[in-house]
């Protein structure tokens, strides 16, 4: 790959190895490792991409000089279908770091990096693109529904529906703690059964969607002895 300055310099510029994370990045025109009079900086770009989030897409701009004089300024812009939702800068001595996410909309995402690099004489300033990369965000994991604190006489017969939302359907129900003689419906999310034993439950429902991923939440379920059992 050719590379090319996105200013001209008066002097010459040492090239060195560039650290680019953007697969197949498109540079226009490409930076370079660049080297002023005072030292070495290097740039690494990353995104458009969701792999640390599903739920964002971010992307960012790495600048590390070897010589601590040396000043940088890095910025970033994140596009998705030609419109700006996320942008971010940073200036720093002997390096500088821009992230920007937004949250993860399906479409088509292009990242737009700057960076400039500089001692007290000679600056260097270089532009690049990412080529544009269609991302389907994933639906957020599943949120169980907190029914609340539940309380039922022993011996009784408890019934409890258990729902969910987000995530992909079906789910898989399980749970623990529950109290003693009722069950889940792996399939259905509902809690049934005559309860056999008095006490104080802590009970934890899970929710496991069909791409693996699991909500849950808590709830307490007291079982007491009814007042007169005879009246």
């Amino acid at each position: 790959m050719n590379i090319t300055r996105w200013l001209p310099r008066s002097r010459p510029l040492a090239v060195a190895a560039l650290a680019i994370t953007a697969v197949a990045a498109i540079l226009i025109p490409a930076p370079a490792s660049a080297t002023a009079a005072a030292g070495l900086c290097t740039f690494r770009s990353g995104g458009p991409n969701n792999w640390s989030n599903p739920a964002q897409v971010s992307a960012d701009l790495l600048i590390n000089c070897s010589d601590v004089g040396s000043t940088a300024y890095a910025s970033v812009h994140l596009y998705r279908d030609g419109t700006l939702v996320g942008s971010d800068d940073d200036f720093g001595i002997g390096g500088a770091w821009a992230y920007t996410a937004a949250s993860c909309v399906p479409g088509n995402y292009v990242a737009y990096w700057y960076a400039s690099v500089s001692d007290s004489t000679v600056p260097e300033s270089y532009r690049w693109q990412s080529p544009s990369t269609s991302i389907s965000c994933a639906p957020p994991p599943p949120a169980v529904a907190n029914p609340g604190s539940r309380s039922t006489y022993i011996y009784d017969y408890a019934y409890l529906q258990m729902t969910a939302t987000g995530g992909t359907a079906p789910y898989n129900w399980s749970a623990s703690g529950l109290p003693t003689g009722t069950s889940i419906n792996s399939s259905t999310g509902v809690i049934a059964g005559t309860v056999t034993q008095f006490g104080t439950y802590t009970v934890t429902v899970s929710a496991t969607d069909a791409a693996g991923r699991t909500g849950s939440t808590q709830f307490t379920w007291l079982v007491r002895r009814e007042a007169c059992p005879t009246c």
